[in-house]
């Protein structure tokens, strides 16, 4: 009956020993599994980061070029302006105007100049006085007769 006993236990031993390394071994296959998605995802992601970092990095150049430009031509606005007049003000501001870039990532742009142009009284555009002096006459037309 003791060797009966045992028997059944080393069996039953055996079997959850078989059972144990049968559920260890799905398990470690299935870590295994889960650990190359996520190193294929840490690939993806860091893959997608590189290339917006790359692209933010080209618009940031594109934009440092435009700026310095702009800044150039205000620059050379301010030179000229004791000799500017009204025609070539908006020549300038044309150019200016041409220069400026769409941005697709407003808050890289940092734009901590300000231009400033100011006309002179004797350059601004003086207002045409209207001729007032004829008298206006009221003219009733036939149809609208009352």
């Amino acid at each position: 009956m003791a060797l009966l006993a045992r028997t059944k236990s080393n069996s039953s031993s055996e079997s959850f020993r078989e059972r144990y390394s049968e559920l260890s071994d799905e398990i470690r296959a299935k870590n295994k599994r889960e650990d190359r998605l996520l190193d294929i995802r840490l690939k993806y992601y860091e893959r997608e980061k590189n290339i917006r970092l790359n692209i933010l990095r080209k618009e940031q150049h594109q934009l440092e070029r435009t700026r310095s430009l702009i800044i150039e031509q205000v620059n050379r606005i301010n030179q000229d302006k004791p000799k500017l007049s009204m025609a070539s003000f908006i020549a300038e501001k044309t150019k200016l105007e041409l220069s400026i870039v769409q941005l697709s990532n407003p808050e890289l742009f940092n734009n901590d100049w300000e231009p400033t142009i100011t006309i002179k009284e004797s350059e601004s555009i003086r207002s045409i006085p209207i001729d007032r002096s004829m008298p206006s006459t009221k003219v009733v037309r036939p149809h609208s007769a009352v």
